[in-house]
Parts: structure tokens; sequence; C-alpha cells
């Protein structure tokens, strides 16, 4: 967690909160709250942050009530944060180009997400789900949270490599999410994931929707990773890149390893093994790399001798 972060996890702390909790009791006992129809574009406004007396807090009544909610755990960020102070006239998407206040609205944004969606709750009730969309929904519900800021805020927290895809009315993939160890799925863009296969090293898939968009999701797992090849690295890959036509692509493949590697060390040699595995996976540039039978005796000879290495 970021300092930010750590004060909106002190407030629920101490007032003993976890989803679902009153919102609305809560920042009363930090400022006074009134709704009002903007005759301004801005999402809320906090007047007397720093004052003697309780802040008031103004929320745009002409919002979603999901955005409502957050903005309101938005502008209780900007009275806890100690150097938000004065009046503070909040808009959550900020794009202006004054630094200093897209700073200031980017802290209040992070506090209000970790207020709403505690990252040790979600640590928590992950255990309880075997479906993507369960856990979803579980989230979705406790929270009172839009769609986008539960997406958001799980694919960040969570451990487990997931990629989920927001697919269009066409079925193609308009957005990915995606766990900081999943593979990238920066190529599924405007891809069918219901009629083409994406990746290959997924443990499972599931199809769901959420409202009225449609996802496709993929779990993916350690994989059982074994030498069985006594050549030396190089030779391997070698021999991998010359079957598959692919000798051009000798330096990104090798980078790609280092950088994936280096997310990783310090796990397991299976997790390395299979994080660095599935990093090539969907990747349209080295498809016929990665499903060379002997792909899996590069990685793991590579990874050993990354080890050897690291431990000198």
């Amino acid at each position: 967690m970021n300092p930010v972060e750590k004060m909106a996890a002190r407030v629920l702390s101490r007032h003993r909160l976890r989803p679902p909790y009153d919102l609305e009791s809560l920042v009363s006992e930090y400022g006074q709250i009134e709704y009002h129809s903007f005759p301004i574009n801005a999402d809320g406004i906090t007047v007397g942050i720093g004052g003697e007396t309780k802040p008031s807090i103004l929320i745009n009544t002409q919002l979603p009530v999901t955005r409502q909610k957050f903005t309101l755990a938005h502008e209780l960020g900007h009275i806890i944060i100690p150097w938000h102070t004065g009046t503070v006239v909040s808009h959550i998407d900020s794009i202006l180009a004054d630094l200093e206040y897209r700073e200031m609205e980017s802290e209040a944004n992070q506090f209000a997400s970790e207020l709403l969606i505690p990252q040790l709750w979600l640590l928590e009730i992950k255990e309880d789900f075997n479906s993507i969309e369960g856990f979803i929904n579980r989230v979705l519900v406790d929270t009172g949270v839009s769609r986008d800021a539960v997406l958001i805020k799980i694919f960040n927290v969570l451990d487990i490599p997931i990629v989920c895809a927001h697919v269009d009315i066409f079925g193609q993939v308009e957005k990915v999410y995606r766990t900081k160890s999943a593979p990238n799925g920066a190529n599924l863009i405007g891809k069918n994931p219901f009629a083409e296969k994406i990746f290959s090293t997924y443990k499972t898939e599931e199809e769901f929707s959420l409202g009225d968009r449609d996802y496709k999701a993929w779990v993916f797992d350690n994989l059982d990773v074994k030498e069985t090849d006594d050549r030396p690295w190089r030779d391997i890959l070698n021999q991998i890149l010359s079957e598959t036509a692919s000798e051009s692509l000798l330096q990104s493949v090798n980078a790609t390893m280092a950088s994936r590697y280096n997310s990783n060390k310090g796990k397991s040699e299976t997790e390395i093994c299979s994080r660095i595995i599935q990093s090539y996976d969907g990747v349209k540039k080295f498809e016929k790399i990665a499903a060379h039978p002997l792909f899996s005796q590069y990685v793991i000879k590579r990874v050993r001798e990354l080890n050897i290495r690291n431990k000198i």
C-alpha cells in the first residue's frame, strides 16, 4: 500500500469497518454532507479543509449513484490527507494541466478506492470463491461501487494470474484487465475471444456478464516443467528459432526472458518458469516459438542459470 491507501486503511480500522458499511455515516463524522445539483462541471466540492469546524462536503446529484458514492469517499480523502487544505473542487477524471491539482485528485482517488474496496478484505474474501464472476459480483454488491472501479481495484490487488477481457457488442475485445503476474493481454484488443483461441497455458476459462457487458476471463496456474534436455540453453534456443524461422526474434526472446525473470526472482523455480512461459503466451510474434516442444527446456535451463548467477 502507498501512504494514502494506508490512511484509508487506518480510517476503516479505527472505526472497525469492512464492506458492506454505511459510508454516509462514516463521512458525517468528518464533515457536513449536502447533496445539490451543480451548475458547474464538478463531481464534488469540499469547503474549509483544515479549519476549526467540520468541512462542508457538497456532492453533485446529477452523477450516477455509484459515482456519487465514490465522490463522497474521494472528498473524505481530501479531508483526511494532511496536505490537502482549503477548498477543493473535485473532478475525479481530471485531465487539467495543473500538475499539483492532478496529484491531489489522484491521491483522493487512491484513498477512495482503498476506503470502498479495501485490499485486505479483497484478499480475504477471494478464498471463498471458485469463479471470477461470483467474486466480482460479491465485491460489486458489498461495496456499491461502479463496475470499472471494482475491476481496476481487483486486478491491481489479486496475486493470481488472471486476464479478463471486456467484449463489445461485435464480439471484439474492447478493454483488458490483468493481474501483475498474468500474461500480457495487449494483443487481445480487437480479437474475438469466443471464436479464437487466445491462450494455451491457462488452467480455466470463464464467460460471464456484468450488467450489459460481456466478459471472458482466463485463470493461469503453475506449469509442470521438468528438465529433459542435456544441451545448453543457447543450443536449444537456436534450434527453436531455426525450426520456426524466427532467428530475427533472438534479442526479443531473450529480453522478454530477462524482464520476466527479474520481476519474479525470489519465487520458486516452478513459479518463475510458469510466469515466464505464460508471458510469451498470447503474443502473436512469439506464437510459433512458445508452441515449440522444446520451449520449456529453454526456459528452465535459462532460469536455473540465472538463479545460480544471482546466488553468487
